[in-house]
C-alpha cells in the first residue's frame, strides 16, 4: 500500500474498524466476560444501579459501521488480488456475528435477565463458563480476521505483469 487511492483507503478504513471492534471486543472478554462468569448471579452486579456497565450502544453501531466499511472495501478492491483477502475476513466477520447474534446475546440476555442476587449459582455458573469460552472462540474468529486484513494491506493494489 504505497498511494492514497480509493482501494487503498477503503482497506485501510475497514482494518482500523476491525482492528477497533477486535480491541473492545478484547477488552469485552477478558474483563466483562470473565467478571461476569466467575460468581453468577452474584457477579451480576456490574450491571445493576445508577452506573451499570452497558456496551451495547457500541456493539450496536460499530459492527454495522464495519460492515458498510467492508462493502466499500470490497467494491473498491473488486478487481485487485485483495479481494480474496476481504472477501475471507467478510465471511469470518459474519461467521463471527452469527456466533454473537445466535448464541453469545441471548445466552447473555438469558442469564442476566435472572437478575442480582447475593449468592453464586454453581448451575449457572457452568453456563456462564461455558458461554465465556465461545465468546473467546468468537474474538479469535475476529483476530484471524484482523491479521488477514493486515496481510492484505501489504498487497498491491493492481496487478502487476
Amino acid at each position: 500500500m504505497r498511494r492514497l487511492n480509493f482501494p487503498n483507503l477503503t482497506l485501510a478504513a475497514v482494518t482500523a474498524s476491525s482492528l477497533i471492534q477486535c480491541g473492545a471486543q478484547l477488552f469485552a472478554v477478558s474483563i466483562i466476560a470473565r467478571t461476569v462468569s466467575k460468581a453468577p448471579p452474584r457477579s451480576f452486579a456490574i450491571f445493576s444501579g445508577e452506573y451499570a456497565y452497558d456496551s451495547r450502544p457500541f456493539w450496536e453501531t460499530v459492527p454495522m459501521i464495519t460492515l458498510a466499511l467492508f462493502v466499500a472495501a470490497l467494491i473498491a478492491n473488486w478487481k485487485t488480488p485483495r479481494r480474496k483477502y476481504v472477501l475471507m475476513t467478510l465471511g469470518l466477520f459474519i461467521v463471527g456475528g452469527l456466533i454473537a447474534g445466535l448464541y453469545l446475546e441471548p445466552t447473555f440476555d438469558a442469564m442476566i435477565a435472572q437478575g442480582f442476587s447475593d449468592h453464586v449459582d454453581p448451575v449457572m455458573q457452568q453456563a456462564a463458563a461455558t458461554w465465556y469460552m465461545v465468546d473467546w472462540a468468537a474474538w479469535g474468529v475476529g483476530f484471524i480476521a484482523c491479521l488477514i486484513l493486515l496481510f492484505a494491506m501489504l498487497q498491491p493494489a493492481e496487478n502487476r505483469k
